[in-house]
This record gives structure tokens, sequence and C-alpha cells, in this order.
């Protein structure tokens, strides 16, 4: 036995501990209270939204996570508004794809009757009270029992609920309100912060401490409340009576529920995406696993963005007419600098595919694959798949760098589950030359799988290819079963060649279900590291693992001239006037039939002023129907530019006769006729623009000029 001083300190120890986890338990309940309070800039934003808005803020306060209140606070527009709403109430759906949103009108309910109910006796909105807060939170409950004129104890009410054991809750639970002092609001009980003792009306001093004597004290007076005065759990009391801290698990378990499902993703995402997203079409956001990475090959001439993007949940609809399920996936890819976009792109993929096929892409889904070429430089990029079953959409943006060409440097390394070799003339992501890699983003292998990694070298010279070598090393991230494995590879047992490829196995043997690092080194004629690149994978312990099905869209590679043609535009958008110009030149010269590298280049040719040229080349669109409208435009602009004016009035009008809407078109012609002396007809011409587009500042002073010269009486209209 402890002396009695020893076990004394060990008991208050133990007692300071305890009261130390409930006060943590207890800030965690307060935190989830706090975390819906707005701060002093997001009042004042809440004060400024219309009725509507704040009103949804107040109905929803209860059941959001605070990164969604702060994401809507920070939206400026109504359209950005509706659009999180809409989202809001997507996510929480219970049966998606019907029309139906049960929660969504459950919560509405909820939310007129707290504030009917509630606000009865009150100084604030029924929605803010303790009861108001449980009631949005839990509903009604399933049963209730009320102590309001007990002798000896304040007015109290007890409200019983089954619990979702899969939300952290018991299967069956109280929650007591109590009015201290028997004014006032229902104040939520909590056994372990207020305690048994302050339920009861104190005629004599209590022992707040002897919860053995309370308990039997209240049993006396309303045998029913006992329980619930010690425990939020019927029938499960202490030997001493003492509220366990469970008490305040639960509670923080209650106030977490509403959003213990959610992913938050689609609202911290919100504020980048939100300008992709079409209501009407897309609106239910769901998570995905993706990878980027840069290759090259010496015959394209540049790098290429590879991207994946693998959703973590896809609908599928089914078509009764051809007995098959679909879904339909549009990729759209931008790559940006700050708030410029240099190039953009959008691609579909239509998925069909038996009954029987269902359950196989139910385990294992789909990958999206795609490729385009990338000029040096450090951009942004962002990607979007939405699918029109379902009305979802997933998004993901990553910075990337472009190196220029240089020193001997390494691709990203990339692993693939299988090689499969592929004789045609066809271009795709991850093949190369006759082999092509089958890659899942999520990085995680079976123990049947053979990873196989990608290395790639780029800019190597002849004594690197020499003498040079990859060096691959393998690492477990487990201390319990240490792995570890180097392998090296001659980079001239294959022909030299500038940029070069290879796909190898990666040995196993050893190997068990872990997470494992794998890097890769470039090591130069004296062992030197040129570069080095790391990948995290991961072995799992199941055999056979379900890999997702891989799509992209194929290209030949013969004639790359599109490549060209892409280079050109994002070198026009970064403003290298000139390697536009020689990247479209390239295009054509390989493919002279392509229309829109002639239009590029023949519009670029009037930015850089070369009007003669372009005049000399652009009869070449004259035969083109569907450009007709650029044919008269591009050739009356550079007429403009060389000062004839007369016969630039002429294809304007012609380009505006074939379609009357391009504030490109109208603009111009009012500058002609501004050149022609008639500052009228010039007026009309810029009017007509700013109906279509009135955020056009340089015309808006060209029409104020003119308006401010015009002579009075002309009879044209003010």
């Amino acid at each position: 036995m402890l002396p009695y001083n020893s076990a004394m300190k060990k008991s208050a120890l133990i007692f300071v501990m305890i009261l130390l986890l409930a006060a943590g338990v207890f800030a965690q309940e307060k935190g989830a209270k706090k975390k819906l309070e707005l701060g002093q800039g997001e009042q004042a934003t809440y004060k400024s939204l219309a009725p509507k808005y704040r009103t949804w803020l107040d109905m929803v306060t209860h059941i959001t996570l605070s990164e969604e209140r702060k994401v809507f606070l920070r939206l400026t527009n109504d359209r950005d508004r509706d659009a999180f709403i809409t989202m809001f109430w997507l996510q929480r759906d219970p049966t998606p794809g019907t029309p139906a949103n049960e929660f969504q009108t459950e919560i509405e309910k909820r939310f007129a009757y707290v504030n009917d109910f509630f606000k009865r006796g009150a100084a604030r909105p029924g929605w803010m009270t303790d009861q108001g807060k449980i009631y949005m939170i839990l509903g009604k409950p399933n049963s209730q029992e009320r102590f309001d004129e007990k002798p000896g104890i304040y007015p109290v009410q007890v409200w019983y609920y089954y619990g979702d054991a899969s939300l952290g809750l018991p299967t069956y639970f109280n929650v007591v309100f109590y009015k201290p002092f028997g004014a006032g609001e229902w104040k939520l009980y909590s056994p372990v912060q207020d305690g048994p003792a302050a339920l009861l009306i104190q005629d004599s001093p209590l022992d707040a401490s002897n919860y053995a004597s309370l308990y039997k004290k209240i049993y006396e007076i309303a045998p029913t409340l006992a329980q619930p005065a010690i425990t939020m759990i019927p029938n499960e009391l202490t030997d001493n009576y003492r509220p366990s801290l469970r008490n305040n698990f639960i509670m923080a378990s209650i106030l977490e529920s509403p959003t213990k499902r959610l992913n938050v993703s689609y609202a911290t995402n919100f504020l980048k995406y939100k300008g992709y997203v079409d209501i009407s079409s897309s609106a239910n956001f769901i998570e995905n696993s993706n990878l980027v990475t840069l290759t090259r090959e010496e015959r394209y001439g540049c790098d290429l963005a590879n991207v994946s993007v693998r959703p973590k949940k896809i609908s599928v609809g089914y078509s009764e007419e051809k007995d098959q399920y679909y879904f339909n996936l549009k990729l759209s890819v931008s790559l940006r600098q700050g708030e410029r976009i240099l190039y953009q792109y959008a691609k579909n993929f239509d998925f069909y595919f038996e009954p029987d096929k269902v359950r196989s892409l139910e385990s294992g889904g789909v990958v999206i694959h795609d490729s385009f070429p990338v000029i040096p430089g450090e951009y942004q990029l962002v990607v979007f798949v939405e699918n029109s079953v379902g009305k979802e959409f997933t998004y993901f943006d990553q910075d990337i760098r472009v190196p220029a060409p240089g020193g001997p440097r390494l691709a990203f390394p990339v692993l693939g589950y299988r090689q499969d070799t592929e004789g045609n003339n066809f271009f795709h992501t991850y093949k190369f030359i006759d082999r092509k890699l089958a890659v899942d983003p999520e990085r995680t292998f079976g123990l049947d799988d053979v990873p196989h990694l990608l290395l790639g070298a780029y800019d190597l010279s002849r004594e690197v290819w020499e003498k040079g070598a990859f060096e691959i090393e393998t690492k477990g991230l487990s201390s319990r079963r240490p792995f570890s494995r180097t392998q090296r590879r001659a980079l001239n047992d294959r022909p030299f060649a500038r940029d070069m490829h290879w796909i190898v196995p990666l040995d196993k043997a050893g190997m068990h279900a872990d997470y494992y690092e794998l890097t890769v080194r470039l090591r130069g004629p004296s062992g030197s590291v040129l570069d080095s690149r790391a990948v995290q994978f991961t072995v799992s312990p199941i055999q056979n693992l379900a890999h997702p099905r891989e799509a992209y869209k194929q290209a030949l590679v013969d004639n790359p001239f599109f490549f060209h043609f892409v280079l050109g535009q994002q070198y026009e958008a970064a403003g290298d006037l000139p390697e536009a110009e020689a990247q479209y030149a390239r295009s054509l010269r390989e493919n002279p039939d392509f229309a829109e590298g002639r239009l590029a280049l023949l519009m670029l040719g009037n930015r850089l002023k070369k009007y003669d040229e372009v005049l000399a080349a652009v009869d070449g669109l004259a035969t083109i129907e569907r450009f007709a409208m650029e044919y008269h435009w591009i050739k009356g602009t550079a007429l403009f530019g060389l000062g004839r004016f007369e016969a630039a009035l002429d294809e304007l009008l012609a380009a505006n006769k074939v379609y009357n809407s391009d504030i490109r078109v109208l603009n111009l012609i009012g500058y002609t006729f501004l050149k022609l002396n008639d500052p009228q007809e010039a007026l009309k011409a810029f009017e007509a623009s700013l109906a279509l587009n009135p955020q056009q500042p340089p015309i808006e002073s060209v029409v104020a000029e003119i308006r401010k010269n015009r002579p009075q009486g002309d009879g044209t209209a003010p």
C-alpha cells in the first residue's frame, strides 16, 4: 500500500488528469459551437447579403462545416451563391439522381418548426436556442418526458433518440434541457459540466461531488429523471454515480453528425472551379485521384503534359433501346499564368458497355488519360471532368514547371501495373514507340502485380549516354519490415538519342504489403548525380487488385502538325509572337491543307503588321465557307493597316454581312468610318459593339468624344 501522502498525491493527480481530459472534451464541444460563429469581417459580409441568403445561412448553421460557411461568405455574386447552395444540398442528398432531395425538405421543415415553436419565451430566434440547435441536428425526438412542476427540481425536458452507430452515436440516448433557476430559455444540460446538482432547487447547501446522494435525491422526486441526470445512455451508470466523460464524447458526436460523412472538398475547391460549373448539367462534386507528368519525344520536338484523372465515383445510365449501360465524361483542360489563359481545350469520352460489365466497372472505375504539347514556363494546370449522368463533376489544379532545353535531366518517374505492346502508328498518353504503360494514378499494386517503371532521360549528350546510368533505389517505409534494393541500368544499352525512354519491371522479390519510396538518379560519367526524382507507391495485401479501365484519344504520329499549332497558340497567348509565327508556319508546312493553321498565321500576320504578306496569302481562305467572315475581316484589317480605307470598309462590311455580332469587326468598321471622316456612321458601329459587350472602356471613350464633337441639330439620336 502506498503511504498516505503518496496515495493522496496520486489521487489528486488522477483527478487533475480527469479534469483536464474533461476540459479537453468540453473544449471540443465548445469548438463545435465556436466554429459556427462569425468573425468581425464575416459578420459584416453576412449583414450585406440579401435576406434570402442570410436566411439560408441561418437555416444550415448547425449542419455545416466552418469551411463551407467561410467559402460561401467569400462569394461575390448571386450566381455563385446559388451554385454553391445547389451543390451544398446535392452533397447531402440521400437519393441522388431522383427529383426529390429528402434531406433538404426535412431541414426546411425543421427550420420552420424551430422558429415557430422554440422562439416562445426566448430572446432570440428559435434556431439559435439550444433546443432549436438539437432539433435542427437530430430532428423530432422519438419520445419526450417533461418535468415542469416537480417540487424540488427546476423545469426539465428529456428528449429520447435512436442513434446511427456509423455516425458515432449510441443506439439509444437522451438529451436533457433545463431552465436554470426556473426561468429564461431552455439550456442544454451536460451531466459532466453542469452536474445533477444544477437540476435541484437548493433549499440548503448541497455537496455537488456526492453523486450517489444527488442521484438518490432526484430519484425520490422524479424516478425517470435520475438516470438522464447522470448519463446520456439509459441504464448505464457507474458504481459511484459519477457522470462519465463519455457524455461529452456523445455530445461532440451529435454536433458533428450532420457533417460526419461529408466530403468538404466540394466547398474548399469551389472558389477555383466555380467558373466552370454549369448548374443545369454539373452540380454534384466528387473526388478524384490524379497524376500530371511531363514527357518528351525527340520526333515531336516538344514537351508533353500528361493528365490522368480517375473519378472516385461514376454514375451510370441505362439505355433500354440498346440494352447497354453508359456514361459520358467531358474533360476540360486549361493552362494558365495567373488570370491569363494560354491554352484550353475540351474532349468527350463516351462509354457504352453490356450489363455484365457493370460489376467490373464498379470495382475498378475508369481513368482518363490525355496529353498535349506545352511550351517552357511555369503554369497552373486546371483540369475539370463532368459526367452527363448524375450531374457529377470533379476538379483539380496543379502547378507545373516546363524547363527549357538545357543539361541532362530526368522525366518524372511513372509507375504502371502492366506493359503492353502496340505495333501501330498512333500516339497516345504513355505510349513510347511500340510500348504502352498501363497507369493508375493511385499507384497501388496488388501482390500479384508487377510494377513497371517509366524511365526518361532528356537532353543527353553522347558522353553522358556512353558512360552514364540510371540508379533505381526502392525503400520500404515501414520500420517493422525493412526493405531496400538498388538497381542500375546503363544508358548505352540502347542506341543514342537526345531523349530516351525505358519501361522496366521492378524486382518484387522480398517485397510485402507496405508503403514504398522509389528514387531514380541519373548518374553522369564520373558517377555524380545529374538529376534525381522520387515517387511513392503502395503494395496492397490484396492478391488481385482491380485496376481502372483506361480511356485516351489516339492521334497519328507521322505528321504531328497539330502539336506545332498548339505550341503556336501558347506562344501567341504568352506574347512571344515571332515564335508563335514560326510554329504556325511549321504546322502549315507539315500539313498545307490545315485551314485552322492558315487562319491563325494570317491573323498573327496582321498583329505583326505584315500587311502585304497577309494580302498575298489571304485568298487561300476565300474558298473555305466556314471562314467566310474571317476571310473578309482579315483582308479588311490588312487593307486598313496599309491605309486603304475605302477598300478596307468594303471588306469589313462584307464580313459584318456574313455575321453581324462580332465586336472586332464592328469596332474596326467604326475606326474605318472615322478615317473616312464619317463620325455618325462610326458612332452606329461603336454603339452596336457596345450593345454586345458594354465593358469596352476604349470604345466608350471614343463614343463619348464623337458625341461631344457632334454638331447640334444634326438629326441623330442623342
